[in-house]
């Protein structure tokens, strides 16, 4: 402050002397300082200096010249403005008196005759601002200073000075411009075409503090204000202070409209609702007017007896209702985690979301046991799960929308069982052997499920019956199958994603129940589920975390941002997340607590090598076999690039920026190269940590992997648009290999002359082999194939198919030849998308792996987890 009031002084000297400092406030410090030339106190306000850079001057004063003709009583006039030795400032008059704010925390509830004599006052002084193009954006008991009685408003039009001099830099900053207790929902979800409507939201809420004694939404943090004024509408103004006249309230009411187009259309049609010049139901519909009727007419007569008969009974009413009554619980939350017992435990080895909560989230399912796996039950007040008769051999279990059957898939055939017991019911055939993404229990009776071998969508009932059709795959489209379906509440509607050859992550889709018609989402994700709150929630196999998008279920459209809300959990090959979340707000999901990492023989023997919290990524032993790179990525979702040392036992952090993974060694073992932030970048930097990192030429962004050949001259990337060639040492140019999109998992052979890769383009994940001069197209897996990596004599490909690691012997010359494919051991270790998630030492006898230790992975039941969504959803937001 000392500073800031140094260079203030000098570079202003002769105009203006600060005396003293005011306040602070989310923009700018305000000082009192004494206007020179024109010997009167003044408030000089600095903008902050780092939002003073990112405006800029000429921009902002640009800007803030606008405000400056606005001529109002209750306007606070802008007297000066300008850049001081790199700060922005502004002046405005110095008002003797207090702040609207002063004034409630002191008073706590204002006369309503003075309230609404402020608040009209404020809405006319507002009126002719909006009629001269001029919003408020920051309207609040802070901005509205009392003088001798009368309301003047401060910062006019500043927080739109700075919106239109920052654009869409204000956003990043993580900068709200506006305060959440009187934010319109407009606002608070980041909208930039804000009018006068936003200011009649503000001055509504404000309105109702004054009579109220507190903001029509509170909460504990920012982000809990903003999810109450985006999904809740405010208690009524009368029930807390039950003298406000009808008119008032509903006045109010309307103010605080969630829509702009429900509220008053002008500031002055506020004011002369306020003061009842003009009823508020005149520019309303039918139900309103009747409504505002009901609040305002008198009683009909009724004869003597019947009041009499009932006059103790309104006593006792009257006393019910005007008691002092406790404020409201706050909704009860808990997290905590279930430890299964080790007769019971939870079986990771098999496909699909084995996990689930009953609609009112008093119990779950899960699938467990050994040797033979069944559906297990377990109520939040039980100590012990127990076993359900009847469910041997099952998967992906579902309770029924009313919580009284139980559905699951054994063998290809979708049944149901009741949970008071009884024996198994067929629903429906051919739901395949892998039934990871195969149907959905809704609303209605109303049961989705995708056909194994048609590809397509079919509903079919609880009873059984004939299946009809709902979607078939777009094969123009390059649409290979539709699966992951969810019923929409009502049983209407249903949300599905659509597997695609050109794609590595499925695109979400809906489809109306009644005629079949698809409605593509634009959001790109797995295994989707709706939750009460209104949002879709759908998984992504990449991070291990859950994603959520604010989702119209009647409009099927997404309407808002996707943001992240809970990471560090399983997710498995297929997109299934191990969550579920009751209609009550009760989430259940497996948690992830760390990994290991381990060396492991050609026979399936394994050693572990280190295990931690977090989870290991790509590791890729070096050249010579002595050190191991991989990424750790950490429940908050930061990845770095550590080093091992096998010899030694040690571990280094080679990056410390949290966005960096997918590490690749060159071809000399000098350097490490790895992606950053989102995939957009590729940089490198000697593996000691010497020197500085350096970007590395690459072909543009999406990158999803990269590798280096042996002989170092150049080296691969897998991007959204195919894979490329890229030369090192200079050489930047980019040559395209393989054109067509949906390829990860690129590894260069040896002698760099051959590229495998993983590709989906058949509908399966295969892996092939092209040449890098000639081209061409060969595959190498059979009935399903990933994460191929060369022997270093290149004479041997091993890659991952389902349930084992395999080894193809190859032959390159004179041609491309396979020679044998032989299985090595059972794969049971962590798999990756597009990044390989394992390494081979030398010419194959040894392997670095990752896996989970058998107490890394825990039951996570959280209570109240609604509201959590909806405070973590308003924070990205106001973000």
């Amino acid at each position: 402050m000392a500073e800031t009031v140094a260079r203030l002084s000098t570079a202003l000297g002769g105009r203006y002397v600060i005396e003293g400092e005011v306040g602070e406030g989310g923009m700018a410090m305000v000082y009192l300082a004494r206007d020179v030339r024109h010997a009167r106190p003044v408030a000089l306000k600095v903008l902050k200096p780092e939002l003073g850079a990112l405006l800029g001057a000429e921009r902002f004063l640009s800007e803030i010249r606008v405000t400056a003709n606005l001529q109002h009583p209750n306007l606070l006039p802008l007297f000066d403005s300008g850049e001081a030795d790199g700060l922005l400032f502004y002046v405005m008059p110095y008002v003797e008196g207090e702040s609207l704010r002063r004034r409630i925390d002191r008073e706590r509830q204002l006369p309503i005759d003075e309230a609404v004599r402020i608040a009209t006052a404020v809405a006319m002084a507002l009126d002719y601002a909006h009629r001269h193009g001029v919003i408020h954006r920051d309207l609040k008991p802070e901005n509205i200073l009392l003088h001798d009685g009368q309301p003047l408003i401060a910062d006019f039009g500043i927080a739109l000075a700075v919106s239109n001099a920052g654009g869409n830099r204000i956003t990043q900053t993580g900068l709200s411009l506006g305060t959440p207790q009187y934010m319109s929902p407009e606002q608070a979800t980041g909208d930039r075409n804000i009018d006068g409507r936003s200011d009649i939201y503000s001055l509504g809420a404000v309105l109702y503090e004054m009579l109220a004694g507190e903001p029509p939404h509170t909460g504990s943090t920012s982000q809990a204000i903003i999810a109450r004024v985006i999904t809740e509408k405010p208690r009524s103004v009368r029930a807390s202070r039950p003298n406000v006249a009808p008119h008032v309230e509903s006045t109010v009411a309307r103010a605080l409209e969630k829509l702009p187009a429900d509220r008053f259309a002008t500031a002055r049609a506020f004011a002369d609702a306020l003061t009842g010049v003009v009823p508020v139901s005149a520019t309303r519909g039918d139900a309103a007017a009747r409504w505002e009727r009901d609040l305002t007419s008198e009683p009909p007569k009724r004869p003597i007896a019947l009041w009499s008969a009932l006059g103790l009974a309104i006593v006792l009413a009257a006393w019910g209702w005007l008691r002092p009554r406790p404020a409201p619980d706050e909704p009860l939350r808990a997290r905590f985690p279930i430890a299964p017992a080790d007769s019971t435990p939870l079986r990771e080895d098999i496909p699909g979301t084995n996990l689930a909560l009953s609609p009112d989230g008093t119990q779950f399912v899960f699938v467990g046991g050994l040797p033979t796996s069944r559906v297990y039950l377990r109520g939040l007040n039980d100590l012990d799960a127990r076993p359900i008769p009847g469910t041997e051999r099952a998967v992906t279990p579902r309770f029924s929308p009313d919580g009284r059957w139980l559905s699951f898939v054994v063998d290809g055939q979708l049944k149901r069982i009741p949970l008071a017991g009884g024996q198994p019911l067929t629903i429906a055939d051919n739901l395949g052997p892998d039934p990871a993404s195969r149907y959905a229990w809704g609303d209605n009776d109303v049961i989705v499920f995708a056909h194994f071998q048609d590809g397509g969508l079919f509903r079919v009932s609880p009873s059984g019956g004939d299946p009809i059709r709902l979607t078939r795959p777009d094969t123009a489209r390059h649409e290979s199958a539709h699966s992951w379906p969810e019923v929409l509440p009502g049983g209407r509607a249903a949300v599905f994603v659509i597997n695609s050859d050109t794609m590595t992550s499925p695109e979400l889709a809906a489809v109306r129940l009644s005629d079949g018609e698809v409605v593509r989402l634009g959001v790109r994700g797995w295994n989707p589920r709706y939750v009460a709150t209104g949002h879709l929630l759908f998984s992504r196999i990449e991070t291990s975390s859950v994603s959520a998008v604010p989702f119209d279920a009647e409009g099927l459209r997404v309407t808002g941002p996707a943001v992240e809300v809970l990471e560090g959990l399983i997710v498995r090959p297929g997109g299934a997340a191990q969550i579920s979340v009751s209609r009550t707000g009760t989430l259940v999901y497996v948690q992830i607590t760390g990994t290991q990492l381990v060396q492991v023989n050609r026979a399936g023997i394994a050693r572990q090598l280190l295990a931690g919290p977090g989870r290991f990524e790509g590791p890729r032993w070096s050249p010579n076999g002595d050190r191991i790179a991989f990424g750790i990525r950490e429940v908050t979702g930061a990845t770095n690039v550590w080093i091992h040392n096998v010899s030694l036992g040690t571990m280094t952090r080679l990056t410390s920026d949290g966005k960096s993974l997918g590490p690749g060694w060159t071809g000399d073992g000098r350097r490490i190269a790895w992606l950053v932030d989102t995939n957009r970048e590729i940089r490198w930097q000697p593996w000691d940590g010497s020197g500085s990192p350096e970007v590395l030429g690459g072909i543009g962004k999406g990158f999803r992997a990269v590798d280096f050949p042996a002989a170092g001259k150049f080296f691969v990337t897998a991007a959204n648009s195919g894979v490329w060639a890229t030369g090192m040492h200079g050489d930047s140019a980019s040559r395209l290999i393989v054109a067509v999109g949906g390829q990860s998992q690129p590894a260069i052979s040896p002698d760099g002359r051959w590229l495998a890769y993983r590709s989906i383009q058949s509908g399966v994940s295969e892996v092939y082999v092209t040449s890098l001069a000639g081209g061409g197209r060969h595959q190498v897996s059979e009935n399903g194939g990933v994460e191929p990596v060369w022997s270093s004599d290149g004479r041997t490909l091993f890659y991952r198919a389902p349930g084992r690691v395999m080894a193809a012997t190859i032959r390159t010359a004179p041609e491309f030849v396979i020679q044998r494919r032989d299985a090595l051991f059972a794969d049971d270790y962590l798999r990756g998308v597009e990044h390989t998630a394992y390494d081979v030492l030398g010419s194959g006898n040894e392997f670095v792996m990752m896996r989970r230790g058998p107490e890394q992975q825990r039951v996570v039941i959280v209570l109240g987890w609604a509201d959590e969504l909806r405070e973590r959803m308003a924070q990205a937001i106001a973000r």
